[in-house]
């Protein structure tokens, strides 16, 4: 050590002697006019103050780490396991929650936005749904979708029906659609059949049904199904179609709702939509604040019903499922109130192991105030033992978390009632950021907590502990 020591002395004082020419040459291609000598000083002060910290935190985190050692087959306290134990298991409870309400909101958002489209203008009276009233199809209308947010725009024709066998009667959405309307979401949950045909000539009577309406009208693929309408009028219209293809989402309100056609199978059951249509479906880009779109066009829309006299108003997925969106915000309290929990007992479970540490380390506590460490060094010294065990039981705490998510997000073995969840089974999301905010946060909260028992252990007195050995 004293080697080592008058070393370090020798090469900072050589150091120093380097720095005894006066500061009068500038460099004049230096920025700013620093002189050489002025930066030399300056990356000595740096390295000098980075020893100093090396130096005062070494010895701290030293001990801590021999304390928290498992060599020679040595095994930690009870309180200490149980604290490690607590740790992992609020975190995976946490990791948990966290996958499973981003899961949700992702899952519920993406069926959500592949059946009715992110944003979705129609008549005021409609609320993005159905109407009695059409939209007109104008190109100053279509205008208003240049925007580089949204990534591409359909039209859409909806009436409601009830489907009709012998013994069986279920209301549905019939929805008819163009060429090149994005069916992308039912071509994923296809479980028999295929897409119907759409924009053929002569125009084809094809359509897709749910699995859940299929199954209560006792009807597969290839069958044929009557449809009933009521018109303007209040007028009974009947038509047939030819069942081409099944899908199940999961989802309970698509799933009991909507059933897909072309638009001209549609278009015929009014007699007043003369050019109309039901409405438009934008699709916006990855990240666009749909709220904002939405409002932006709202307010050019109110110019073009002046200008035009075309009255229509865009609603989101928010405006059009407000009890589903609703119900998802009480998931985001019910996931703070889980994290919130399994912190605060794991924090409790830290600060007994700690201080039952303390308490049994008063002899050392004593010994090593005795040999002159400060009371701050003690209280460092103590963090780091809780950082110990605070961090293996975060890593194994997110081990578990992130399988378990992992499990359930590629083989979905957790089912759900579909009536009361919305969704077929558990969705769990690979949230890493959230992960990652979450980990560092249980963390920080922990060291902060921690300060309390380690303050304690740096008003323990050298005389009183060494008093009777």
């Amino acid at each position: 050590c004293i080697v080592g020591a008058n070393l370090k002395v020798s090469k900072t004082i050589k150091a120093l002697a380097n720095l005894t020419t006066p500061f009068t040459t500038q460099n004049p291609f230096a920025p700013w006019g620093v002189s050489p000598q002025a930066k030399r000083l300056h990356s000595l002060c740096s390295f000098l103050f980075f020893r100093y910290l090396c130096s005062v935190m070494w010895l701290e985190f030293n001990i801590a780490r021999r304390l928290s050692s498992r060599k020679d087959g040595a095994r930690a306290g009870v309180m200490e396991r149980v604290a490690v134990v607590a740790t992992a298991v609020s975190l995976a409870v946490i990791v948990v929650t966290l996958s499973v309400v981003v899961g949700f909101k992702r899952d519920l958002g993406h069926l959500l936005s592949g059946a009715v489209a992110d944003v979705v203008i129609t008549s005021p009276h409609s609320r993005g749904t159905l109407s009695a009233e059409g939209l007109e199809r104008s190109e100053a209308l279509e205008a208003l979708f240049a925007d580089e947010r949204i990534e591409s725009y359909a039209v859409y024709t909806a009436k409601e029906g009830v489907l009709k066998s012998a013994d069986n009667i279920v209301g549905v959405i019939l929805k008819g659609v163009e060429r090149g309307y994005d069916l992308k979401l039912y071509a994923d949950h296809i479980v028999a059949g295929e897409l119907p045909r759409i924009g053929e000539e002569p125009r084809t009577r094809d359509i897709l049904l749910s699995e859940v309406v299929a199954e209560k009208m006792d009807a597969q693929v290839g069958d044929r199904i009557e449809m009933v309408f009521i018109d303007g009028g209040g007028q009974m219209i009947r038509d047939r179609y030819s069942i081409v293809g099944i899908y199940r989402t999961g989802v309970e309100m698509i799933d009991n709702s909507f059933a897909i056609t072309d638009i001209g199978n549609v278009e015929r059951l009014y007699n007043d939509f003369e050019g109309l249509v039901t409405g438009y479906e934008l699709k916006l880009k990855e990240g666009v604040d749909n709220q904002l779109v939405a409002d932006e066009l709202n307010e050019r829309l109110i110019e073009l019903y002046y200008a035009e006299d075309i009255d229509g108003e865009a609603f989101t997925l928010g405006d059009i499922f407000p009890t589903v969106y609703f119900w998802l915000a009480t998931h985001d309290l019910n996931a703070l109130i889980v994290i919130v929990i399994m912190i605060v007992v794991a924090l409790l479970n830290m600060t007994t192991a700690l201080l039952i540490i303390v308490l049994e380390r008063q002899r050392m506590i004593g010994e090593l105030r005795a040999l002159g460490m400060s009371g701050w060094r003690v209280v460092r010294l103590f963090l780091f033992r809780s950082l110990f065990i605070v961090g293996r039981g975060v890593v194994w705490g997110t081990i578990v978390g992130i399988a378990l998510c992992a499990i359930q997000h590629y083989f979905a073995i957790v089912p759900l009632p579909a009536e009361g969840y919305l969704l077929s089974a558990v969705p769990a999301a690979m949230c890493w950021g959230w992960w990652a905010l979450a980990v560092v946060g249980s963390v920080a909260v922990a060291t902060v907590v921690m300060l309390l028992p380690a303050a304690y252990a740096s008003r323990i007195s050298p005389s009183e502990t060494m008093r009777y050995e």
